[in-house]
This record gives structure tokens, C-alpha cells and sequence, in this order.
């Protein structure tokens, strides 16, 4: 099931349909966000930093240019003369924590707002989504490996077998090859849990992992390939277990 647009996503929130977790990945996978920026004395756009009262900066974001105009009509908009359109999970991913905070289409009916303890989350989700991105091109152009062993922040699921031993829990399978389960976000985990493991008979543990411990592990493990976020949101992305060592091979180039 396809998720809804950024707007959409904001106002089945409000209204209680749709989870935070759904929201974060909404807002970040939105690709044309409109983002209130001045012209500076070199010639180049600036972001506005709106100041409250209590001289916390702000920033304001809008979903469409819809969503601009109506702010510009009930605020005004003479702090800025122009608007950057960027992708979600750019700006997200690159948000201050001294912000205040962030305004995401003020003066509509779909506004919501995000202070300073939920940048972390959103830059989180950022850095989750631009991972997801990287898997998606992999196999079809020059994705920079590294990348994908940078991120610290990949879940696996474990069965306990004893008090100090555990089995890595397997992704589905018709063919049934043993194929690693990995999750790059917490609805993708969620997913899993809600569907494959339903009506386990074993108490499942998530752990999570940076990349360098995880495809040095499953490149140690007796695996056919590797399933990042089997169970959705979005497309599942299958590997040979190879993944894991060009992974590592490209870490050991660009260290020498």
C-alpha cells in the first residue's frame, strides 16, 4: 500500500490514523519541500531563520507552493524573496540542534510543528531514508559503498537459543535459503514483527548494529543473501551474501 503525500500524511496524523513513525518517513520522503530563503549580499539564497520571542530560531516548511502562498497571504512573507525546493531527506538531514525548531505549513490546516528534542529523530529518519535510497541503486549505478557501512544504525532480530547464545532470525522464503532479515528504520521492524513473527513461538530481540559490525558478521555467517526491510514500507531489497564483502573491500580501499 502506497503511502499518503507529506500533507496527507500530516493530516490523517492529526487525526489519529496514521502513526509518528509513518509521518517521520512521509515528511522525509517528500522531495519537494519549499523552504523560505532570502537573497544574500554575495548573491546566493539563505534560509530564513525565524526568531521567537524567547529568541529561539525557527524554521518554516511547506509542503507545496499551494501551501507558500496561503502563509504568505495570512503572515507575510517580506523576511523572504524566495523559496529553495529541496528533497526531504536533505534538509532533515542537515538540521541544527540549536534550532528552536521547525514549522511545517504554518496558517494551513495541515500544520504541524517539531521542536528542538525531535531534530535528532528527524535527522535520524534523514539519514534512514538516504540509506534506503543507496540500497535501491546499488545494482543499477556507482552507489558509494561506504555509505551503507557508515550507518550505525541497522536492526537485526535474534532468537535466544540459551543465556548466551542466539540465532540470527531469517527473512521468508519460498525457496528456503537462508537469507538475513535487516532493517534500516523502526517501521520497517515494526513491519516484521506485525506480520512474520505474529505468532512466533520464540521471544524476539532486536539489536541494533552499525554497518561495519553487520556486513562483517554476515559475511562470517552461512548465508545464501541478504533481505533489507523484507517486509516493507516500500520495496524490499535483496542481495547475494557478495553485498557484504564488497562492502568491506571497498572499506579496506579507502583506508589505504
Amino acid at each position: 500500500m502506497p503511502l499518503p503525500d507529506a500533507r496527507t500524511a500530516v493530516h490523517e496524523h492529526l487525526s489519529g490514523s496514521l502513526p509518528g513513525a509513518t509521518l517521520f518517513r512521509c515528511l522525509v520522503e517528500h522531495n519537494d519541500w519549499h523552504i523560505p530563503a532570502r537573497t544574500g549580499e554575495d548573491g546566493e539564497p539563505t534560509l530564513v531563520n525565524f526568531i521567537d520571542e524567547s529568541g529561539g530560531r525557527w524554521l518554516k516548511l511547506f509542503t507545496d507552493a499551494a501551501a507558500v502562498e496561503l502563509w504568505f497571504e495570512k503572515e507575510g512573507g517580506a523576511v523572504a524573496d524566495q523559496c529553495l525546493v529541496t528533497a526531504g531527506y536533505s534538509i532533515f538531514g542537515v538540521l541544527e540542534d540549536e534550532l528552536a525548531g521547525i514549522e511545517i505549513n504554518p496558517q494551513s490546516a495541515e500544520a504541524i510543528h517539531y521542536v528542538t528534542e525531535h531534530i535528532p529523530v528527524l535527522k535520524h529518519w534523514a539519514r534512514a531514508v538516504r540509506i534506503e535510497q543507496a540500497l535501491s541503486t546499488v545494482d543499477i549505478e556507482d552507489t558509494p559503498l561506504g555509505l551503507l557501512k557508515d550507518y550505525d544504525a541497522y536492526v537485526l532480530v535474534l532468537r535466544k537459543t540459551g543465556d548466551e547464545s542466539a540465532q540470527l532470525v531469517l527473512a521468508p522464503d519460498e525457496q528456503g535459503r537462508s537469507l538475513a532479515a535487516v532493517f534500516t528504520a523502526e517501521d520497517s521492524l515494526e513491519a516484521f514483527f506485525e506480520t512474520v513473527l505474529a505468532d512466533a513461538d520464540f521471544e524476539p530481540v532486536p539489536v541494533r548494529v552499525g554497518g561495519e559490525q553487520l556486513f562483517a558478521q554476515l559475511n562470517a555467517l552461512p548465508l545464501d543473501g541478504i533481505v533489507f526491510n523484507c517486509s516493507g514500507p516500500g520495496q524490499p531489497r535483496a542481495f547475494g551474501k557478495r553485498l557484504a564483502e564488497y562492502v568491506l573491500s571497498s572499506t579496506q580501499e579507502q583506508s589505504n
